[in-house]
C-alpha cells in the first residue's frame, strides 16, 4: 500500500511542473489575448476612420473582429488543456444538426447585418421606425443586432434579420419633412375665416419653408366639429419644435379670434 502511495506521489510530483506550466499559459492567454484583440480593434478603427469608412461599418467590423477573437481564444484554451482541435471539431460535427439549428437565428442576423451595410438602408444618427413599431436614432450595428436610442434615452436592441426583412421608415434620409396636422373648429365658425387664420399662422412661422406649398383645407365634417387639414414643410431638425409651436399658436389664435374648439358634451336629465 505504501509503495502504491509513493508511486502516486511521484507521478503527481512529475506532473506538477507540467500542470503549472499549462495553468500559467492558460492564465496568460485569458488575460493578455483580449487586450491584444482590443488594441487590434483600436488600430483598425484608426485606419477605417482615416479612410472615411461609415460609422456603422466600423461598429460592425469591431463586433466581427471581437467575436472571431473570442473564438480563437476558445480553441487556443482548449488546445492548452490538451483537447485536440480535430477531436473537438469531430464532436461538433457529430452534433452538427443541433448546432446548425441553434445557430440558425444567429446566422440570419449576421446575414441581415451584411445586407443592411450593403444596401445602406440607414446610417448612424438616422431616426428610423421599424415594421414592429420601434422608433429611435441608430447608434450602432453589431454582427447580430442593431442598437437604437429613443427620444427618452432608452436603448432598443433589434435583431438584424428583423430590420433586413421588414420595412423601415427612415425619417432622416431627406432634409425636409412635411407636418400633417388636423385642427377642429365649430360649425358656427365660417370656414373661410378659420382657413384664413390658419393660413396666417402658417405663413408667419419662421421655420416654415416658404418655397414649399402650404395646404389648409376643410378635411372632414364630423358630428360635432369641422376638421381642417394643416400641411406645411419644415427642416428635419425643426420638425418637433414646429409641431409643438403650431399646437400652441392655433389654440391661442382661436381663443383670440373667438373661434370655438368643440369638445364632447354630455347632457344629463333627472326626474
Amino acid at each position: 500500500m505504501n509503495q502504491i502511495f509513493l508511486e502516486l506521489m511521484k507521478m503527481l510530483t512529475d506532473l506538477l511542473p507540467y500542470l503549472f506550466l499549462k495553468g500559467v499559459c492558460l492564465l496568460a492567454l485569458i488575460i493578455i489575448f483580449p487586450k491584444l484583440v482590443k488594441h487590434f480593434i483600436h488600430f483598425l478603427d484608426k485606419i477605417m476612420v482615416k479612410r472615411g469608412f461609415e460609422e456603422l461599418l466600423i461598429s460592425f467590423v469591431e463586433s466581427l473582429v471581437s467575436t472571431l477573437g473570442y473564438i480563437i481564444l476558445f480553441f487556443s484554451a482548449v488546445g492548452i488543456l490538451g483537447v485536440k482541435a480535430t477531436s473537438l471539431m469531430a464532436v461538433l460535427g457529430t452534433a452538427g444538426l443541433a448546432v446548425g439549428l441553434a445557430l440558425q437565428g444567429s446566422l440570419a442576423n449576421l446575414a441581415g447585418g451584411v445586407l443592411i451595410l450593403f444596401f445602406k438602408q440607414f446610417t448612424k444618427g438616422d431616426y428610423i421606425a421599424t415594421a414592429t413599431g420601434q422608433e429611435g436614432t441608430v447608434q450602432s450595428i453589431r454582427i447580430l443586432y442593431t442598437t437604437l436610442v429613443t427620444v427618452n434615452n432608452q436603448v432598443i436592441i433589434i435583431p438584424n434579420s428583423q430590420l433586413a426583412n421588414g420595412y423601415i421608415i427612415n425619417y432622416s434620409t431627406n432634409p425636409e419633412r412635411r407636418l400633417d396636422l388636423t385642427y377642429s373648429a365649430s360649425y358656427d365658425d365660417k370656414v373661410d375665416e378659420v382657413i384664413a387664420v390658419l393660413q396666417e399662422i402658417a405663413e408667419s412661422h419662421p421655420k416654415v419653408l416658404k418655397d414649399k406649398p402650404i395646404s389648409i383645407r376643410l378635411k372632414q365634417q364630423n358630428a360635432s366639429s369641422l376638421d381642417y387639414m394643416f400641411r406645411v414643410w419644415t427642416l428635419q431638425e425643426d420638425y418637433w419644435d414646429t409641431m409643438f409651436d403650431f399646437n400652441e399658436l392655433v389654440r391661442k389664435e382661436f381663443y383670440k379670434r373667438g373661434i370655438q374648439i368643440p369638445y364632447n358634451k354630455l347632457d344629463i336629465y333627472t326626474k
